[in-house]
């Protein structure tokens, strides 16, 4: 059955076919349990907020949706932000919604139940309007610009 496993994942990807058997070596048959993140993905909607050259700081619900090929245990945290987790045990998929206001790049990540180990992160990037450095057009009635 591992033999099986094994070539599989080989054939699959030499990343994931390292990591399963660098685990079976380390961890031992019966207590390894492996996640690869690449079988994990995290969506977040939007995944940019642009601000104009008045704003300071975004204001907007944020959709944070994972799928997994799968059952997981994990959570989803904000960096910066201890006050948001949230965690599912035994679920393939999951999504949650929150009301956000930033000023700066949020980092989502996804990690195991003891937070230890991250499995996938996405970041919701903020833009802002960048006047200064556009190069104006010349006024209509200049000659030579």
């Amino acid at each position: 059955m591992l033999t099986r496993v094994l070539l599989a994942l080989r054939m699959r990807s030499s990343i994931s076919y390292k990591l399963l058997l660098a685990c079976v070596l380390v961890c031992g048959l019966l207590t390894c349990d492996v996640v690869l993140a690449e079988d994990i993905t995290l969506i977040l909607t939007p995944s940019v907020c642009a601000l104009s050259a008045n704003d300071k700081e975004c204001h907007t619900p944020v959709h944070a949706q994972w799928q997994s090929g799968r059952d997981e245990s994990l959570c989803l945290i904000i960096l910066d932000r201890p006050d948001i987790k949230r965690c599912w045990e035994h679920y393939s998929e999951g999504t949650y919604s929150i009301d956000l206001i930033f000023e700066q790049d949020v980092v989502f990540q996804l990690r195991d139940l003891n937070l230890e180990n991250t499995l996938t992160s996405a970041t919701l990037r903020v833009i802002r309007e960048a006047l200064q450095y556009r190069r104006k057009r010349r006024d209509p009635w200049a000659l030579f610009g």
